[in-house]
């Protein structure tokens, strides 16, 4: 199987299953949210100067990484990696390659702790939408999805408090990340506060 083949293939089983399987209320962790990820990461990989076939391994974490929301919503990783490994491994998709795929999903996990360039690459790409401008919307996706699935309700004031102290403390790991992403971060910070 062709290297740009694997990913689309990839991708169109995830969208599948993410389109059938995944509860409504995900109004943040959905198929755009995968989308997003997915174009960020190929940005971000090749800014990182990645090999053709490192980049195909970022692309296939993108994918595969919030596919576990199908099935649970806290511990996701896991069953994202559990559906990664099970699909990759009926591809014949090296062993190896795999478990540097599990470590990408792996590392997404908040407080994000990535090893490797391949994990940051997809840890940046998976908070892209940090640096958006249209982070405010994200933002408000988000609330909306942890009210319903977490019962997690905030006031306005606690909300954006919480987002500003996030904002804060996260930093990007990439030098693509460092160099491009944090200075919007920063700037969509300082608008919507």
């Amino acid at each position: 199987m062709s290297n740009q083949h694997i990913v689309l293939q990839a991708a169109v089983y995830t969208a599948q299953r993410i389109i059938a399987e995944q509860p409504k209320n995900r109004v943040f962790h959905n198929l755009h949210h995968t989308i997003t990820v997915l174009e960020g990461a190929g940005k971000i990989g090749r800014a990182e100067n990645l090999k053709e076939v490192e980049l195909q391994m970022v692309l296939l974490a993108a994918v595969f990484h919030d596919l576990g929301h199908i099935e649970c919503y806290s511990g996701h990783e896991e069953v994202s990696k559990r559906l990664a490994n099970e699909w990759l491994t009926a591809q014949n998709y090296p062993e190896e390659k795999i478990a540097m795929i599990l470590g990408c999903i792996g590392a997404t996990r908040i407080p994000q702790n990535p090893k490797n360039i391949l994990e940051e690459v997809v840890c940046d790409a998976d908070l892209i939408h940090l640096s958006f401008e249209s982070y405010p919307i994200y933002r408000e996706m988000l609330r909306s999805e942890w009210e319903k699935e977490l019962g997690l309700v905030y006031t306005d004031e606690e909300w954006i408090a919480n987002n500003n102290k996030f904002l804060m403390e996260h930093s990007y790991f990439t030098a693509y990340g460092k160099n491009t992403l944090e200075p919007k971060k920063v700037n969509v910070s300082n608008i919507y506060s």
